[in-house]
């Protein structure tokens, strides 16, 4: 009976010791002279180290900080880290008595869980507002259009009339785009994840996209990573932001025929796929504004389509930004989950 009993405590130690190794949450425990007791590979890939220091100070200082605060106030048990790469973490604190010894905990998450979590509740409640206004819309807009096209046939029209019905059945079509971009956001379902092998999934996405857009595969360039990189994320959100980015790319970004570069790199442990342009770049003044709804500086643009993209992005837990390469060259960054993590939800 010992010997049972024994064994049944080492299965649910090795069974306890598996479930807090791959929580997708980081989990920190200290001592309450902040020396590290343990630390899980989550905790570890999240502040972007290879072993646990032996004090929490070796991790950071403002971290420590945030640990002796909370023990002077508890109600504060929550926090954000900011980390060395400006990336955002949250942190929660809680105690853990034992018989001989008081511990605490530091439960570490990143903020892509949080704004998935978001982004499936703002995503419905924006699906049904703008299902509503855009059927509202689109009814008088189709009659706008249908009366300037049968304007547009009248034989006594100037030539200065017949400008102004081409101009309303171009904003006409401009304003239906706009619509259909909000319907989008209507029709958005769950992301419906899975594993991704980036070698072999861009090259022949790359191929669909020249041919769905007439265009020639030569335009393009693809630089892969001879390691494996695998992604976890849904296909099909993943082509709908690939595709906004290489026609914003081929719009904005073709100069004198030069190569547009996708390419696909390891950043900070996750894969990532950078679409790379030519062109002049965005304004300083614009950046701050270029994810934002209905900005855009193209007289023919909706301004929907990187909105949408890092809407897109966020629910897969992954991260949409822009930056300039070395050389100047703008880069928009699609950083992706590892499909080779390992990580149970709670």
């Amino acid at each position: 009976m010992a010997d049972q009993r024994k064994l049944t405590i080492l299965k649910l130690e090795e069974l306890n010791r598996y479930i807090i190794q791959h929580l997708q949450s980081g989990i920190i425990i200290v001592d309450q002279k902040q020396q590290i007791s343990m630390a899980n590979e989550a905790a570890l890939r999240l502040l972007d180290l290879d072993s646990a220091p032996r004090m929490l100070t070796g991790i950071s200082t403002q971290l420590s900080t945030v640990l002796q605060r909370w023990r002077r106030t508890p109600d504060q048990d929550t926090a954000k880290l900011r980390l060395a790469d400006d990336a955002e973490i949250q942190i929660r604190l809680t105690v853990l008595p034992t018989r001989l010894e008081t511990y605490y905990m530091i439960i570490l998450e990143d903020i892509g869980f949080y704004n998935q979590r978001l982004q499936q509740s703002k995503l419905a409640s924006l699906g049904r507002l703008s299902a509503s206004i855009a059927h509202e819309i689109r009814n008088p807009l189709g009659a706008i259009s249908h009366a300037g096209q049968l304007l547009s046939e009248c034989p006594d029209l100037t030539s200065q009339d017949q400008r102004l019905t081409e101009i309303i059945q171009t904003q006409s079509q401009r304003v239906n785009q706009i619509v259909e971009n909000v319907l989008q956001l209507s029709r958005r379902h769950p992301s419906n994840r899975e594993k991704i092998h980036l070698n072999a999934w861009l090259p022949d996405y790359l191929h669909k996209f020249t041919l769905e857009n007439n265009l020639p595969q030569s335009l393009f360039q693809i630089k892969l990573l001879d390691d494996p990189l695998c992604a976890y994320m849904d296909p099909n959100h993943l082509k709908q932001i690939l595709d906004n980015l290489c026609l914003n790319a081929l719009k904005y970004g073709a100069n004198d025929g030069k190569e547009l570069l996708i390419r696909a790199v390891r950043v900070q442990k996750s894969p990532c796929i950078a679409v790379i342009d030519h062109g002049p770049g965005i304004d300083p003044e614009h950046i701050s504004q270029l994810f934002e709804p209905f900005f855009t500086t193209s007289a023919t643009g909706t301004g929907l389509g990187l909105y949408i993209s890092r809407e897109l992005a966020e629910l897969n837990q992954a991260k949409l930004s822009y930056s300039l390469t070395d050389d100047n060259k703008s880069s928009f960054r699609l950083t992706l989950p590892d499909a080779e993590q390992t990580l149970i939800a709670i």
